[in-house]
């Protein structure tokens, strides 16, 4: 690291705490947004504080809907908030899907909770900087690309 670099870091760490306070609201504001959409929000723990570093949402799954179309379902969602600007993403291959892993013997099917979730997984843009209308914009976006 080089000095430049310290010298920023450290001066990102005095506004930490803000930081973080906005993350919370922004992410207590999605929460209350999203509530009745067609989505698993993160959840909560009790005594727990979560520096809201990502925002990830799972997709419910339609009616008679089977595991593996859940990533098609997603892939039609993260494409269509993608084409409307929105800087969604997917967070993380499953483990043992990576090829050391792949290696050792390991791959689809293993684990099938943890395919099921990356398969329904997107995360929403979430940082300090992000404003009530972008984040309308976002929740707007979703609720189209879900219906």
């Amino acid at each position: 690291m080089t000095d430049i670099q310290a010298a920023l870091g450290a001066s990102q760490m005095t506004q930490l705490e803000t930081f973080i306070a906005r993350r919370e609201e922004l992410a207590a504001r999605y929460d209350r947004l999203l509530k009745d959409a067609p989505l698993r929000l993160p959840s909560r723990e009790a005594n727990v504080r979560s520096a809201w570093h990502l925002y990830v949402v799972e997709i419910e799954a339609g009616a008679g809907e089977a595991p593996e179309d859940h990533g098609a379902k997603r892939a039609r969602v993260f494409s269509r908030m993608r084409e409307a600007g929105i800087g969604v993403n997917v967070h993380y291959i499953p483990v043992h899907w990576q090829p050391w892993y792949r290696g050792l013997g390991f791959g689809p099917g293993d684990f099938p909770a943890s395919e099921t979730y990356y398969r329904r997984a997107l995360t929403l843009p979430l940082f300090a900087a992000l404003t009530h209308e972008e984040q309308d914009y976002v929740v707007k976006t979703l609720g189209e690309a879900l219906a």
